[in-house]
């Protein structure tokens, strides 16, 4: 008595191939979905739109769709072997057989490990950046002032951190320097060929505008821009004076009302609470020369800041 048996009980081997460079190991508008072991060789994988564009290199061990098999997602690449290679492909079928010999429990862990993989490679191409304009600044505030850096790296770079689209981030670059933060130079090579740079005058303006844009993003006033016309030309004047000697609060008072009558203890105690002035903890007060100078910068750009241009 003969018995029919099913074909997904039968174990159907993996197939193994053998390639000569240029051949194409798989497109894909292929039908048929499968995944590509590299036993030998090298292999391309290739933008179907852009043939002669490599996108990465398959050495001996690698391995590509796994997802595509497993969760149906299009492989989008072209593989083509770059020298005479050897391959082993793992059709649906040949999977499907092997799967029948699972036990339903491992086979459960297969498709969860699937899932989640699926999941994370999806997240891990949203970009998490809420404020990309804040953030390129905060990125860019970390660079050298007076340095003409290579724009395009600075580009790629960014994006490799941020994975925001290169679209948005040239238009953040555009708001940086209609802003007068950063400067798109032109430089000339040796060859005569010209370098796109960038060329940021001073980061404490960037790190001023991270901190407009921080408190603006709480619904609170940024500091600076509290203070009223006397205070504002005590920061100025402070500026200018930054090496005055530590003094007690009331000599503080009575220095600035020296050279700014108008001065009060309330214009100094209000400079102190937004950080313009440090304790010495021996009775006595400093300038705190950082938040002074960003604070002035702050008053001095805050046209350029505010984006009222």
């Amino acid at each position: 008595m003969n018995m029919k048996t099913d074909s997904r009980q039968q174990l159907i081997p993996p197939m193994q191939k053998c390639v000569k460079a240029g051949f194409v190991v798989y497109a894909p508008d292929s039908e048929e979905r499968c995944i590509v072991i590299l036993n030998d060789g090298e292999l391309e994988a290739r933008e179907k739109d852009s043939p002669h564009k490599t996108v990465f290199t398959m050495h001996p061990g690698d391995l590509v769709g796994v997802a595509s098999l497993l969760e149906r997602e299009p492989f989008k690449y072209q593989l083509v072997a770059s020298r005479d290679s050897s391959v082993t492909l793992i059709t649906e079928e040949c999977m499907e057989s092997e799967l029948t010999r699972l036990p339903l429990w491992l086979l459960a862990v297969i498709r969860s490990f699937g899932s989640k993989t699926r999941d994370f490679k999806q997240a891990s191409l949203v970009s998490s950046v809420q404020d990309s304009l804040r953030s390129l600044a905060e990125f860019l505030s970390l660079k050298e002032s007076r340095k003409e850096l290579h724009l395009q790296e600075l580009l790629l770079e960014y994006s490799l951190l941020s994975r925001l689209k290169g679209t948005e981030i040239i238009q953040c670059f555009k708001g940086l320097a209609r802003r007068h933060f950063i400067e798109i130079v032109h430089v000339k090579n040796e060859d005569g060929s010209t370098t796109d740079c960038c060329k940021i005058p001073d980061t404490r303006l960037l790190e001023t505008f991270v901190d407009y844009l921080g408190a603006r993003s709480r619904d609170q006033m940024y500091p600076p821009y509290s203070l009223n016309r006397v205070q504002r030309r005590i920061v100025d004047f402070l500026a200018r004076h930054s090496s005055t000697a530590p003094m007690e609060g009331v000599n503080w008072v009575k220095y600035l009302g020296q050279n700014i009558p108008e001065a009060t203890l309330s214009d100094w105690l209000i400079l102190r609470n937004i950080g313009c002035f440090r304790d010495c903890n021996d009775g006595t007060a400093a300038i705190h020369m950082n938040t002074l100078a960003k604070t002035y910068m702050a008053l001095r750009f805050e046209t350029n800041i505010k984006g009222v241009l």
